[in-house]
C-alpha cells in the first residue's frame, strides 16, 4: 500500500506538551524543514560560541549537511511539481520507517538528556531515504555554560538508521533539544520528523520519610500521678515543605502540628502499660509517610513496699500508693 499519496504541496503538524510532529511534501513543505533547521542551526552557534567543543564542531558540521540536503529536496519538488509528478508508483513493494525524539530531565541527579532517532528500509528498486537524528544537551555548570551535542547522519540509502543521544549533568539554566527525521528520496520527496524540547532540570526526587528522633521511649509514672513528655520528628526527601505532622496514639488522632514536635501530658490508669506513638508527615504535593514506635508506661505496683507503702487494718494489710 502507497505510505505518501497524491497531496499538494503542505505541511502537517501534530504539536503536544513539550513535543512537536511534522509531515511535510512539496516545495513549500520542505521550505518549512529547511527554516525548521535553520533555526536548530543557529542554536548550535550559540552554544560553539559558549562552550567551543570538538563535539559541537562536529555536530555543526552535520547539521550543515543535513541542511544541504533539504535544499535538495527543494528542487527536486520542485522539478516534480512542474512535471505533474506528485505521486510514485510503488508495486511489490515494502516500505517502512521510524522516527521519534525525546527530551526531559534527569531523576538520579541533575541534569538533562535528548535522545533522537530515525529508520527507513525498502525493496522498491532504486527507492530510498534518508535518516537524521540530532540530540542537544545544555547546563549550567559551576556558573557557567556547558554543552554537549551529538547529531548522527545524514545518512541515504535502501536500509539506513540514525541515533543520536546527548546528556549533562549541571542546574539551571538548563534545555535539551532532540530531532529524528527520515525523509523518502523519491521523484516527489515527502519528509516526516519528530522534535522535543525541554527547560527543566529539577534536583533529583526523593521518597519522603519520616522518623520519630527524640521523646522518651518509657514513661515512669510510679512516683507521679501525671508527666508531661515531649517527641519530636525528623521528614526528609518529598515535594516542597512539609506542611503536617498528625501524632496519634493507639491509632487515635491526637494532635496535628506544623512543625515535628508534640508535648502531651501521660497520666496514670489511660495505657495499660504502654501505647504506639505514630506520626504522619504530609508535604507539597499531599504525599505523605508515617512511622510508629512503641512507649511503655510503668505505674506503681502495689504489693511492692518499697513503691506503695502498706497500712495494717483489722480486715486485712491495704496498699496505700501515692
Amino acid at each position: 500500500m502507497s505510505l505518501w499519496k497524491s497531496r499538494v504541496s503542505a505541511i502537517l503538524g501534530i504539536v503536544r506538551a513539550g513535543e512537536t510532529e511534522h509531515f511535510v511534501f512539496g516545495v513549500k513543505g520542505f521550505t518549512w524543514k529547511l527554516n525548521d533547521l535553520k533555526m536548530q542551526y543557529r542554536r548550535l552557534e550559540i552554544a560553539y560560541r559558549a562552550t567551543p567543543t570538538t563535539e559541537l564542531k562536529t555536530a555543526i558540521a552535520n547539521h550543515r549537511k543535513e541542511i544541504g540536503s533539504t535544499l535538495r529536496m527543494i528542487e527536486r519538488a520542485r522539478s516534480a511539481e512542474q512535471q505533474g509528478l506528485t505521486d510514485l508508483p510503488k508495486d511489490s513493494c515494502t516500505i517502512s520507517f521510524n522516527y521519534d525524539a525525546a527530551a526531559s530531565w534527569k531523576t538520579n541527579v541533575q541534569g538533562v538528556w535528548a535522545e533522537g532517532k530515525a529508520g527507513f528500509g525498502a525493496t522498491c528498486p532504486g527507492f530510498t531515504g534518508e535518516v537524521y537524528a540530532y540530540a542537544l544537551a545544555e547546563t549550567t555548570v559551576n556558573g557557567g555554560p556547558y554543552s554537549k551535542a551529538v547529531t548522527d547522519g545524514p545518512r541515504s540509502g535502501a536500509n539506513v538508521t540514525a541515533y543520536a543521544y546527548a546528556d549533562a549533568n549541571g542546574v539551571p539554566s538548563c534545555h535539551s533539544y532532540a530531532y529524528g527525521s527520515m525523509t523518502s528520496s523519491n521523484l516527489y520527496p515527502s519528509s516526516y520528523s519528530k522534535a522535543a524540547d525541554n527547560y527543566l532540570c529539577p534536583p533529583p526526587f526523593t521518597l519522603l520519610t519520616v522518623s520519630i528522633t527524640s521523646g522518651p521511649t518509657s514513661i515512669d509514672l510510679r512516683t507521679v500521678t501525671c508527666k508531661s513528655v515531649t517527641w519530636g520528628a525528623t521528614a526528609s526527601g518529598g515535594t516542597g515543605v512539609y506542611t503536617s505532622y498528625t501524632w496519634t496514639l493507639d491509632g487515635y488522632v491526637y494532635a496535628t502540628t506544623t512543625t515535628g514536635s508534640y508535648t502531651t501530658s501521660i497520666c496514670r490508669s489511660d495505657w495499660g502499660g504502654g501505647f504506639t506513638l505514630g506520626v504522619t508527615v504530609k508535604d507539597s504535593s499531599n504525599a505523605t509517610a508515617s512511622n510508629s514506635r512503641w512507649v511503655s508506661v510503668f505505674e506503681p505496683i502495689c504489693s511492692d513496699p518499697c513503691i506503695c507503702g502498706l497500712v495494717s487494718t483489722k480486715a486485712a494489710i491495704q496498699p496505700i500508693c501515692p
